[in-house]
């Protein structure tokens, strides 16, 4: 099937409507999808074309049109980059191509050449495609290389980016391979500089013949790094080109090489024998270092090092994504406990090492290098405080040795005692509440009707926007609105969400309807911002919106395009369906917050999974769902859940937001309880007008 023709939006300035609506009709005719705006009014120019986007403004130029030129000269910037094409009564002439050439046209025709006109029309058109295909292209491209930036610094494997022989950048791994804390620290050190002197013409030469390979394979060389507080680590160096922050550079990569007399035991699986096998041999080992007296030639430590949230990882990331992430951390211990002799996998979610030579001081130091540099490749909490992904816990052997089994319980008795935290939230998932949930379900009577009633309203500009209030408890000077979507019907009455927005995304339709709402209410926002209102709209994104990768793009069009800041705008998400799409959410966030928007979660409170996600999003506002307001003023238990609640959003910098509110009484509950701002018809009804204070 051949694909939909673009729609292409002309801005047509001439008083002859007969002739722009023959223009019109010609270049449908000829198969360009086209609607138009006539206007010759020039005080009407600016505020046209900053409401509305169009793809090419077309002139009939009189000589008394000294009013409209000088609107056209003055358009601005933005209003500049549409493709300008005059009209002229005669033969242009010198002076009229001169004043086409300073007001930016790319065409200028005599009146009359109407084929010359419309294949002008066609080329400008395709011109125009290819150059938002470009500008497309370009943002999926940052996006790219921001994921690309993502999976570095994620990867359990040690990755740095070099130039000119200094370091650009390096990830966690890299750096605590090296034990450097910061990334300044190795910034500083030119990357020969931590190869062993012996081995440094080699290296060099491995740069050097990496610069001038093109394209081709890694180039590797066994080598020996002098890391920080003076070991020494024997690792595969790989050397690669690559591109960062739009500049070449080398990619370097270290690959560990097990020392002499490293011992790996078992992975500690999940069955009972697996599990055996690797505490007898981790028993073996601790037994091989103690004399037949059990005394203790030289002094070692044993630690258990306990994986946080494993439960957790499990149920948000699912079975198999989850144990990727919890198997990947065996490497990362590798990496940041060198001087380990044996690692065992002793549990799902705990690992035993044996590390020779240690007092007192050297085990603590270990133990908390370990527990501060030892992290998930994958991040799986964002609280706004770094906290360690591992408890652990270590016991010294030195004099005479207990029975291997005891030192092992020793140790895990103290990583479970260091590492003390509340009881893991109830397992499983509350029957969906939401509309947007319950509405996946078999198509019911009438979802045709109201389909028709929506693809026919998105074609003729019959949604409309409505604005309710969000006010602060706390003294916000910034007036924040929830933004939300009616249909106008057949009699011009106002349908509500609820009357369509099930049918939409049964019908696959709530896409088209989210993408409308955005740009609409950016320009809304971008005349208010104008005219000096400080405002910030909260805009709700369904399931179907969020999943697709594209919708960060539309939004990214519509803030450039309007020249809006993304940081005017709140983007919700109903809890429910957050705690379903973490994977999907957490990259859509992530490039949200790059582009400086604001990120709320809707219906906060629906499930019991509410802690969980804000460990997972960084977000900004929990929006709580209606039912906590209702009777509230005269229900105890109500109003110490709504405190925890609010409470809970403040340990993690989040605003907290109460709507539907419907009574004065509750309103001195929710300022007692901290609650930051409120919503509901009692403060005002959704109206289709800005209410704005001066």
């Amino acid at each position: 099937m051949s694909a939909q023709p673009q729609l292409l939006t002309l801005l047509l300035l001439t008083a002859d409507t007969v002739a722009a609506e023959r223009l019109v009709e010609r270049l449908r005719s000829a198969g360009l999808a086209a609607r138009a705006l006539i206007t010759a009014r020039s005080d009407r120019l600016n505020d046209l074309l900053a409401r509305r986007a169009f793809d090419i403004i077309l002139w009939w130029r009189q000589d008394d049109d000294r009013d409209l030129e000088e609107a056209i000269r003055c358009r601005g910037e933005r209003a500049a980059e549409i493709p300008l094409i005059i009209v002229v009564g005669d033969e242009p002439s010198p002076a009229d191509v001169l004043a086409a050439e300073n007001l930016g046209a790319r065409g200028l025709l005599a009146r009359g050449k109407d084929e010359q006109l419309a294949w002008t029309i066609r080329l400008e058109a395709a011109e125009l495609r290819r150059r938002r295909r470009s500008r497309e292209l370009a943002v999926r491209l940052k996006l790219s290389e921001r994921r690309a930036r993502e999976l570095v610094d994620r990867s359990s494997t040690a990755i740095a980016f070099v130039q000119q022989g200094l370091h650009l950048y390096a990830n966690n791994a890299y750096l605590s391979l090296l034990s450097y804390s910061t990334l300044d620290e190795i910034q500083a050190i030119p990357v020969l500089d931590l190869i062993d002197p012996e081995q440094r013409d080699g290296v060099r030469e491995l740069l050097r013949s990496a610069e001038q390979a093109g394209q081709s394979e890694p180039r590797e060389i066994a080598t020996r790094l002098r890391c920080g507080r003076g070991k020494v680590l024997e690792s595969r160096l790989s050397a690669a080109q690559a591109m960062f922050d739009d500049e070449p550079c080398l990619r370097l990569i270290l690959d560990p090489l097990p020392e002499p007399g490293v011992r790996r035991i078992g992975d500690g699986g999940g069955t009972s024998g697996t599990g055996a096998a690797a505490r007898a041999g981790l028993f073996d080992e601790i037994e091989a270092r103690l004399g037949p007296d059990r005394s203790v030639p030289l002094p070692f430590a044993v630690f258990f090092i306990r994986l946080r949230r494993h439960s957790e990882i499990l149920r948000d990331l699912g079975l198999t994504h989850g144990l990727d992430v919890v198997d990947s951390f065996g490497p990362v211990l590798t990496a940041v406990a060198s001087q380990a002799r044996v690692l065992t996998r002793i549990s799902d979610d705990g690992f035993a090492i044996v590390v020779d030579g240690l007092d007192e001081k050297e085990a603590e130091t270990l133990g908390e290098h370990i527990r501060q540099h030892a992290r998930l490749p994958q991040r799986i909490a964002s609280t706004g405080r770094i906290e360690p992904d591992c408890d652990i816990g270590y016991y010294l052997v030195k004099g005479r040795a207990a029975a291997a089994e005891d030192i092992l319980n020793a140790a895990h008795r103290l990583c479970v005692y260091s590492g003390a935290s509340p009881a893991d939230c109830a397992a499983g998932m509350q029957t969906p509440t939401s509309l947007a949930a319950r509405a996946k379900q078999t198509a019911v009577d009438g979802d045709s009707e109201v389909a028709d009633k929506i693809a026919t309203a998105l074609g003729n500009e019959q949604f409309k926007l409505v604005y309710q209030p969000i006010i602060s408890l706390m003294g916000d000077n910034r007036e924040n609105y929830s933004v939300l979507v009616r249909l106008l019907d057949e009699q011009g009455e106002l349908l509500e969400a609820k009357d369509f927005i099930g049918a939409a995304i049964r019908r696959g339709l709530i896409e088209e309807i989210d993408k409308w709402a955005i740009r609409a209410a950016i320009g809304v926002l971008a005349e208010q911002r104008q005219a000096g209102h400080n405002l910030r709209f909260f805009i709700n994104l369904a399931e179907d919106s969020f999943r697709n990768p594209a919708i960060i793009l539309h939004i990214c069009d519509c803030l450039r395009e309007l020249d809006v800041r993304g940081n005017w705008l709140a983007f919700q998400f109903q809890e429910d369906l957050v705690a379903e799409n973490l994977s999907s959410l957490g990259k859509l966030v992530d490039a949200l917050r790059q582009i400086k928007c604001r990120v709320a979660i809707n219906r906060f409170g629906a499930t019991n999974r509410s802690e969980s996600i804000l460990q997972a999003l960084p977000v900004d506002f929990v929006v709580l769902k209606p039912d906590y307001a209702r009777g509230l003023a005269d229900d105890p238990i109500k109003q110490q859940r709504l405190m925890a609640i609010a409470n809970l959003a403040r340990e993690f910098n989040v605003k907290s937001v109460v709507t539907g509110v419907e009574d004065a009484r509750a309103l001195t509950v929710l300022w007692t309880a901290g609650v930051d701002y409120v919503q509901g018809n009692f403060l005002q009804r959704p109206s289709p007008t800005l209410d704005i204070q001066p």
